[in-house]
């Protein structure tokens, strides 16, 4: 119910911006558009019943700025890194620079955690996130599938000093 009422205030918020943004096929628009889609898609997959009002009112106000505004956005959970992660990969697939991206942590709390947690387990979760994301994207075939599954399984495996031996 929570997620519905999220992706409802997203459509709102898109439909406000007025007919000329949703007609204008510059690449600042194409970004807004894909940020808005991914950030729906990342809610829909991760859900948002535990995430901070604050994530979610940044993340939305970053999409009705028609994402121009500069933006400090800082997960603060794992599922809010989780989407910050999932957002990030699929803007980085769609063409957009990390710069253009509002999370920031201006904190060293997330730098601590992640920098904390073991690499292999890192890469392990970047990993599994990215196929995730191509699978539901229907971007892989199911040898390449298989690959991709064989590399998650690696790094989960894997100790930070063997990290290595799971490059293909």
């Amino acid at each position: 119910m929570k997620l519905q009422k999220n992706l409802l205030a997203l459509a709102l918020i898109l439909a406000c911006t007025g007919a000329s943004a949703a007609e204008d096929n510059s690449w600042p628009a194409e970004k807004w558009r894909g940020f808005g889609e991914a950030w729906a898609r990342a809610l829909e997959t991760y859900g948002s019943d535990n995430i901070n009002y604050n994530f979610l009112a940044q993340n939305e106000n970053f999409i009705a700025n028609g994402c121009t505004a500069k933006a400090g956005i800082c997960p603060q959970s794992d599922q809010e890194l989780e989407i910050a992660n999932a957002i990030t990969f699929e803007m980085m697939s769609f063409g957009a620079a990390s710069t253009f991206l509002p999370y920031r942590c201006e904190t060293s709390a997330l730098i601590v955690k992640v920098s904390q947690a073991e690499p292999a387990s890192v890469e392990a979760q970047l990993c599994r996130s990215q196929l995730e994301l191509l699978l539901r994207g229907g971007k892989l075939t199911k040898d390449e599938e298989a690959v991709f599954e064989a590399q998650c399984a690696c790094l989960e495996s894997s100790t930070a000093a063997d990290g290595a031996a799971c490059a293909q």
